[in-house]
């Protein structure tokens, strides 16, 4: 079993951002971490259930999710769809809706599978959502109601942009904080 699944976002990669400082960081405890990656052309929700299918008997109820953009919208999905009873959610920049900029959008909307999240509450144990006062790219109140929808904890990153390498978030100490103090 996997003790860690780390999800991208739209575009994205395993290799990118503060994915692979917080891989290394959990494997040092000797936990066991997977990071995929999903496809970006097409990227669509079949195609990343697909990869993400390949794992589906090494997550369960000792797993953990952390996911980044439109990576906690397909870990949602991803629960709700196949009632897969998880440990805790972490969520960076989440939304689960369109962000009002086409390319994004475009690609993004068949992620949005459920008209509310809040069938994923009865699949885990916690939640927490960290999300910046000047997101770039997801308005805050995307994911101040993925918040709300999962009873999540809350913590407003103070200028921290998208929470990506373009922010300056090559590491996110604050996240691997709260992540090895909850599991």
């Amino acid at each position: 079993m996997y003790d860690f699944v780390i999800v991208h976002g739209s575009f994205g990669s395993p290799f990118e951002n503060w994915t692979p400082w917080l891989y290394s960081e959990l494997e040092k405890g000797e936990k066991k971490v997977l990071a995929p990656q999903f496809p970006t052309v097409p990227q669509n929700y079949e195609n990343w259930f697909k990869v993400m299918s390949a794992y589906d008997q090494f997550i369960g109820e000792g797993t953990s999710m952390i996911a980044h953009s439109l990576g906690p919208a397909f870990m949602l999905d991803y629960i709700i769809q196949q009632k897969k009873r998880i440990k805790n959610l972490y969520f960076v920049a989440p939304f689960y809706d369109l962000i009002n900029i086409p390319e994004f959008d475009e690609v993004n909307k068949t992620f949005f599978i459920h008209p509310t999240v809040e069938a994923a509450k009865q699949y885990f144990n916690k939640s927490w959502c960290f999300y910046s006062d000047n997101d770039p790219y997801v308005p805050r109140t995307l994911s101040e109601s993925i918040a709300s929808q999962l009873d999540a904890s809350t913590e407003i990153v103070k200028g921290g942009g998208h929470i990506n390498k373009g922010a300056g978030y090559v590491e996110f100490d604050r996240l691997l904080q709260v992540i090895k103090d909850n599991g």
